[in-house]
């Protein structure tokens, strides 16, 4: 049974890796990257039956005049060519857009901006000349941007969160079987990770005008919050990993066990708090979110609570079975959310969350 488990969390934790790396890599390879690849975000084709193909901004070779951007792109062996005007005061407010496809004029229109990384302009293209099947050829060729625009932000979050969870499992599966060192220094990451962002929180509500009075500006004060932070952070890393590794008296493990638990409080309920955020929706429980929120609110509070509760036990009583449930618990849960801060990173990073 045990090595059925173990392989099973092996194929599960390989099959995972080829879905992240899938998922990144497609994220990563069609992002605007404003104004790096282009000036605008992003080009989609109107056809005649209504519906939308997007072309990835990357695929536009863009020069630049005193107060124009000219752009284009071969699309079915003839060119597209955009013609914007800069704005006067940020040269990314784009506007007044004509478009040439195959030297004939034809409509382009602003559909509103997105963050890509920095704001930028989204615009439309209608009646190209272009058959049926060569506008099917242009989606298949740029499936991975249309794909993506498909999924849609929310859609892009439930993958994220799905991956996120399983990350959890894996994790939780690893640190039980294999309670070494490896686990050992992995919750000792997770419980310093849990506390930094429990001092950043905390220190980052205090207003600038209950610290002015004692000599502090907004720079300085950053400082201390940047720098409280991490000293906090990193003194519960290294005092969760002195005590996985040695023994200690209980009076020191008591300290030190509140500091962990403190930190997977931290990553439960910012874990929960995106779980109840994103996945209700998935199966169409939108309205009811929004009315019981409060309620989920308190439901992840008290989940958070309790589970950081057991893990300050399991810590402060040090026996083998309770570090190995320590590690299980540790592990999972920072798993999950150390995976769903990645993929918040890279999704706010790239332009497709906002």
């Amino acid at each position: 049974m045990r090595r059925a488990v173990l392989f099973l969390s092996k194929f599960v934790i390989s099959l995972w890796t080829i879905l992240v790396v899938s998922f990144l890599s497609l994220l990563i390879f069609n992002a605007p990257n404003v104004p790096n690849t282009a000036p605008f975000a992003e080009v989609s084709i109107k056809t005649n039956n209504g519906s939308t193909i997007h072309l990835p901004n990357r695929i536009f070779n863009c020069t630049e005049t005193g107060q124009e951007f000219q752009c284009q792109a071969n699309i079915q062996d003839r060119l597209l060519k955009l013609t914007l005007t800069k704005g006067s005061e940020y040269k990314y407010d784009l506007s007044n857009c004509r478009a040439l496809y195959n030297n004939q004029p034809i409509d382009c229109s602003e559909k509103g901006q997105t963050y890509a990384p920095i704001i930028a302009k989204i615009y439309e293209i209608t009646n190209p000349e272009l058959t049926p099947q060569q506008l099917q050829a242009v989606r298949q060729k740029y499936w991975g941007i249309n794909a993506l625009k498909q999924f849609g932000e929310l859609g892009l979050m439930w993958i994220s969160t799905g991956l996120s969870l399983v990350a959890g499992l894996n994790a939780a599966f690893l640190a039980w079987f294999y309670p070494g060192k490896l686990s050992k220094a992995f919750a000792s990451l997770v419980c310093g990770f849990g506390m930094y962002r429990f001092v950043w929180g905390l220190l980052g509500r205090v207003q600038f005008d209950v610290v002015t009075p004692y000599g502090f500006t907004p720079d300085s004060w950053s400082w201390v919050v940047d720098g409280g932070a991490l000293i906090a952070g990193v003194g519960t890393l290294i005092a969760t990993a002195l005590v996985l590794w040695r023994r200690f008296h209980r009076f020191i493990r008591l300290p030190m066990s509140i500091s962990s638990s403190v930190g997977i409080f931290n990553l439960c309920s910012f874990s929960l708090l995106w779980i109840f955020t994103y996945l209700p929706s998935l199966f169409g429980f939108t309205e009811t979110l929004l009315q019981n929120r409060s309620v989920l609110m308190w439901v992840g509070t008290t989940i958070s609570s309790t589970f950081a509760i057991v893990a300050a036990i399991l810590f402060y009583l040090h026996t083998n079975q309770s570090i190995k449930k320590f590690l299980c618990l540790s592990s999972g849960i920072g798993a999950v959310a150390l995976a769903i801060n990645l993929f918040l990173f890279v999704l706010l990073g790239l332009g497709y969350a906002d």
